[in-house]
């Protein structure tokens, strides 16, 4: 019950904190084609990050529960103690910081605000680089890189879906043709550097090659498949949906917004594999929960 609590405040973390993120680095990319959606854009952006600072909250004061493997641990200061000083604590505290600035940034008008967005961006991305598998392999000096550019990649692209949707609403329709263009031309590019991003962190971090039958290697085959249905409905959205949507074919509009929702579903579910895949399971085979015992209490208290 207690791990599958966390496991679900750290999915909505990972939501949340994404499209916020990739909402500021898509109005960085693509903020000055844009006309009637910008603030809406805006506003949604602010709204998640605002929500992703909610529940990064919770999961903070959750993360003792979690240390302790009990609903007592809430209340123990000394494993209160132990979970602020630990690396996840740290990494929370520096995204909460991170994500103030977003909301903040987003929420309101000018070049300053943009800026301060954009530094709330890379430092809420960068602080994932403080705790987790990567951070204690011996690897650490290729695979933070990776993984700073991994997420950067997924949060652009699945930030930028909702704002692709609301662009394709309120701005004209040959604008709005022009800015989904040019983000399919990006996006052709740099999207296929997430799965190999990816792919060189699990050929570090996996011990041999039969650790792909593990519980690990089992979620990383679900997270590829996952990202193999996102590629196909990227490539429909380039080649089929935005052209018709740029001709103005009678549906084209309700069709392209359905395949960029269900884009927007999928990532959320391969978010939620990722949440339980970095947080309940190692690399190494074992089971990632960190737990902390009554002897480890007692010392540190």
């Amino acid at each position: 019950m207690i791990d599958c609590a966390w496991l679900v405040l750290r999915a909505a973390g990972f939501v949340l904190l994404l499209q916020s993120a990739g909402a500021g680095l898509f109005l960085a990319a693509f903020g000055s084609r844009l006309t009637l959606s910008a603030l809406a854009i805006r506003r949604v952006g602010a709204r998640a990050g605002a929500a992703a600072l909610a529940v990064l909250v919770a999961q903070y004061l959750f993360e003792s529960v979690h240390m302790a493997g009990e609903w007592s641990g809430i209340s123990d200061p000394a494993v209160l103690r132990l979970a602020s000083a630990s690396s996840a604590g740290h990494a929370l505290l520096l995204r909460m910081a991170a994500l103030a600035c977003v909301t903040l940034g987003l929420a309101r008008q000018g070049a300053a605000w943009r800026l301060l967005a954009l530094a709330g961006v890379l430092a809420a991305l960068g602080s994932f680089l403080l705790t987790g598998h990567t951070s204690v392999s011996a690897e650490r000096a290729i695979l933070a890189p990776l993984l700073f550019v991994h997420l950067a990649l997924v949060a652009f692209w699945f930030g930028s879906l909702w704002p692709l949707r609301q662009l394709a609403t309120l701005e004209p329709r040959a604008q709005a043709a022009r800015t989904i263009a040019a983000f399919s031309a990006a996006a052709m590019w740099l999207v296929p550097a997430i799965p190999l991003a990816g792919a060189a962190m699990a050929a570090l971090l996996l011990p041999r090659f039969a650790a792909l039958w593990e519980p690990y290697g089992r979620l990383l085959g679900i997270k590829l498949a996952l990202f193999a249905v996102l590629m196909v409905l990227a490539v429909l959205n380039k080649r089929r949906f935005a052209p018709a949507l740029a001709r103005g074919e009678p549906g084209a509009l309700p069709r392209f917004k359905r395949s960029v929702a269900m884009e927007y579903a999928l990532i959320c579910a391969t978010l939620a594999v990722s949440a339980a895949l970095t947080g309940l399971y190692s690399p190494a085979g074992k089971e990632g929960a960190a737990r902390v015992s009554a002897s480890q209490i007692t010392a540190r208290a």
